[in-house]
């Protein structure tokens, strides 16, 4: 999405910023213009006087003439556990109007990439006959799998060498950012966003395999799949060009085999007996960066994990072998001689009882994160050049977990600490590139990210200030255009219903003399690029081959 009309949030000093005329849907106003008139909520209800002063109590005061705050004042209201230099810093910028310190950005651009990360259906419709035959795209493959939420079979796509997978993935990650650049706004002062679906980096077998040390010595110089992922993503963002840009690169899949004393074991070709005595664990988290300049600014504060931490019912194939029909699944194969041995497929999680991803283990791993310069983003929650963000993953957003983690800090004397990274030419001049760790901010999120493969923008799980945005990117729905509606389910028959591949959503609160409510409003403004030519030697569906379907839609910008 590239947004030259710049819609400001009144609150927030952040713009949408955009290159064409805004068509967007307008929530329709449900209260009056009496927003004002406070004694006249004073003499008609105690209970009123109570719940407006309550709101009023985590409302940003507009005291600019541009209604607008800078950054750095939301920074220094989010500071209830601010570690007492930065906190001095925030205090001392944001004290006088006159200050001469001013927020690092503005205005906010997302540039979103469609393309499908789901499974390749085991069967397609010939166009030139109607007849159904099989997908030549899994052909050869080992990784059929039926999804729990349909009757359809499908494969993981992949290439057998996971090293050439990886290579095969980043370089289309690569293309895709090169083309966001191409189309990006080039002013400083907007940041850019570059958003990807979940589930880009998977594998043939559903998961890249964590090695065991000795495995890693062996493989790729001591660098397994995992590793050569991040090593790319980071060579990827060390670029002058990208100082202003913030990138969620989708998600990866990954697992491993435990040992009884939870060490590292090679998998095998057992490695889904129940009664082998291992315990596989399961991982899916979001790769975030900061790009940089190399040149002048380290790395530091710019590498973030985000892990995801409910596993859906769509994130896994359940394989073959696992299935009650199998014979009947081979003979529509026709395959009856599929060899169980070859397959390495993982196991589906969720349908064995598996709800939750593994994140127990990312503690134990904080250190060798810490040792390769990455943070963790645990809660969901963090600040990046004093602008406040949320972080989800999927389904983790349905389930509330950045809200959640909101509501259950200020129940508990905000005592939650997530990491706060400030570059040396952002608000906090003269500073080195640093992370700190923060309290969370008091008027929630300015800004929302959601990498999801099946997820829409639910309105009860935003945790978004005044005038702050959601953006989501989905990988089923890339090519669903975005659109509302409301009340048209009967479970929710007074809220609004947002869809489409990639969402933007504006929220704002309303208090008036006789309600509270929140407003929305979906941007339509997104234009389409595509990311390679129908046709040609770098066609998409050549670019596509062995690792993403390309059954679904077209990959765009």
């Amino acid at each position: 999405m590239t947004t030259s009309n710049s819609e400001h949030s009144p609150l927030l000093g952040l713009a949408i910023e955009d290159d064409r005329h805004h068509n967007q849907y307008h929530a329709p106003k449900v209260i009056d213009g009496a927003r004002r008139n406070v004694s006249w909520a004073l003499v008609l209800s105690g209970v009123c006087v109570v719940a407006t002063y309550l709101l009023l109590l985590t409302t940003p005061t507009n005291n600019n003439n541009n209604g607008t705050i800078p950054l750095h004042a939301e920074y220094e209201e989010a500071g209830r556990s601010f570690l007492s230099p930065f906190r001095s810093n925030a205090l001392k910028s944001s004290s006088s109007s006159k200050s001469s310190s001013s927020p690092k950005y503005t205005k906010v651009q997302t540039l979103s990439f469609q393309i499908y990360t789901g499974g390749a259906p085991a069967f397609v419709v010939d166009e030139s006959t109607g007849e159904e035959e099989r997908n030549h795209e899994c052909e050869g493959l080992h990784s059929y799998g039926r999804p729990e939420t349909s009757e359809k079979l499908q494969c993981y796509l992949g290439l057998e060498d996971t090293a050439e997978d990886v290579k095969t993935r980043l370089t289309i990650m690569q293309d895709a950012v090169e083309k966001a650049y191409t189309i990006s706004s080039k002013d400083d002062s907007a940041l850019k966003i570059f958003l990807a679906p979940e589930f880009f980096f998977r594998g043939v077998n559903g998961a890249f395999g964590l090695l065991r040390e000795e495995e890693e010595d062996e493989i790729n110089g001591g660098c397994s799949d995992i590793c050569q992922i991040l090593r790319g993503l980071e060579m990827l963002v060390a670029d002058k060009r990208f100082e202003d840009w913030l990138f969620l690169f989708g998600t990866v899949i990954a697992s491993e085999v435990l040992d009884d004393d939870g060490n590292r074991v090679k998998n095998d070709d057992n490695a889904d007996d129940d009664d082998d005595g291992f315990d596989y664990q399961f991982y899916n988290f979001a790769p975030l960066y900061k790009g940089f300049d190399p040149a002048k600014s380290k790395r530091i504060g710019k590498n973030f994990i985000v892990p995801k931490r409910y596993v859906s019912n769509a994130d896994f194939l359940s394989p073959v072998r696992d299935l009650t029909n199998r014979s009947i699944v081979m003979e529509l194969l026709e395959d009856k001689n599929h060899d169980h041995t070859d397959d390495q497929t993982v196991m589906n999680p969720h349908a064995n009882g598996h709800h939750r991803y593994d994140n127990e283990m990312w503690a134990q791993y904080k250190d060798e994160l810490s040792s390769w310069g990455y943070n963790m983003i645990e809660y969901g929650w963090f600040y990046m050049d004093g602008i406040s963000f949320s972080v989800e993953i999927c389904l983790d957003h349905l389930v509330q977990r950045a809200l959640m983690t909101y509501m259950a800090d200020v129940v508990t004397g905000s005592k939650t600490l997530v990491p706060s990274s400030s570059s040396s030419s952002s608000t906090v001049r003269g500073r080195d590139d640093r992370v700190e760790w923060v309290g969370l901010p008091k008027r929630m999120a300015q800004i929302s990210l959601v990498s999801s493969a099946g997820m829409d923008v639910d309105v009860s799980s935003l945790a978004l200030a005044d005038g702050g945005h959601m953006f989501l990117q989905d990988g089923l729905t890339g090519n669903v255009e975005p659109h509302s509606t409301y009340g048209q389910d009967d479970c929710k028959p007074n809220e609004y219903e947002f869809f489409g591949g990639s969402q933007c959503v504006k929220r704002t609160a309303v208090i008036s003399a006789t309600d509270v409510t929140f407003e929305y409003k979906l941007n339509k403004a997104f234009k389409d690029y595509d990311l390679y030519p129908a046709s040609g030697h770098r066609s998409w569906k050549k670019m596509l081959s062995g690792v993403f379907s390309s059954t679904a839609y077209q990959p765009k910008l």
